[in-house]
């Protein structure tokens, strides 16, 4: 790798690391708020586009992989929020923008993207394929965990009756189990220089914001 590639990858680690502070920031400011909240989809556009251009090794295989996570995982919130049956009784506000059927589009990018960094960071702990899917379920389920009172808090979505039902974070692992076993069955190679830094900073985003809202 040549240092102007290493310099490009180094650049949008830290820009990506600037768009999350200053989300936090803004957030944060009751004042700003509204601004922010307004362009949470553009934040994960920008993320899911930078980590899809830093993807090494593209093959047909692993696009359309890729594009079965997003979709699936778009449908399997849309049949979630017209029946109730599989995360529980809930409803999307406005904050995540524009959508079909109840569900903004965006969501289908944020399990991709969710999927693809924990999928690359488990195979950083482990190599053996079933503790990497099962790992890929234990991260997905702890960052919903910490997601959920920041995104009902900035109305991404709402709960209908008291608290977060308990089958929402057993669907989150099932569902994470299903698609990170796509990948393992799928042999797509996932290999990434900005991925697992915008995990971080994704847990760092929601986990500071749990403390300041």
């Amino acid at each position: 790798m040549s240092i102007k590639e290493k310099n490009i990858i180094l650049f949008t680690r830290i820009f990506l690391l600037v768009i999350y502070l200053v989300g936090i920031i803004g957030i944060s400011i009751p004042g700003l708020r509204p601004v922010y909240t307004d362009i949470t989809p553009v934040s994960l556009l920008i993320s899911a586009m930078l980590v899809l251009a830093f993807h090494e090794k593209w093959t047909w295989r692993a696009g359309v992989v890729f594009i079965v996570i997003a979709l699936a995982g778009f449908l399997i919130e849309v049949a979630g929020v017209q029946t109730g049956n599989i995360f529980g009784h809930y409803n999307y506000g406005s904050t995540l923008g524009w959508g079909i059927s109840g569900v903004p589009l965006i969501i289908g990018v944020n399990w991709f993207l969710l999927i693809y960094s924990t999928w690359l960071v488990a195979g950083m702990i482990s190599k053996k394929a079933l503790i990497r899917i099962l790992l890929v379920g234990v991260m997905m389920v702890l960052f919903d965990v910490i997601m959920e009172p920041v995104a009902v808090e900035l109305d991404m979505w709402q709960w209908k009756g008291a608290g977060i039902p308990l089958e929402n974070y057993g669907a989150w692992f099932a569902i994470s189990v299903a698609f990170a076993s796509l990948m393992q069955v799928s042999g797509v190679r996932v290999k990434n220089p900005v991925a697992p830094y915008l995990l971080v900073y994704m847990v760092f985003f929601f986990g500071v914001l749990n403390f300041t809202l």
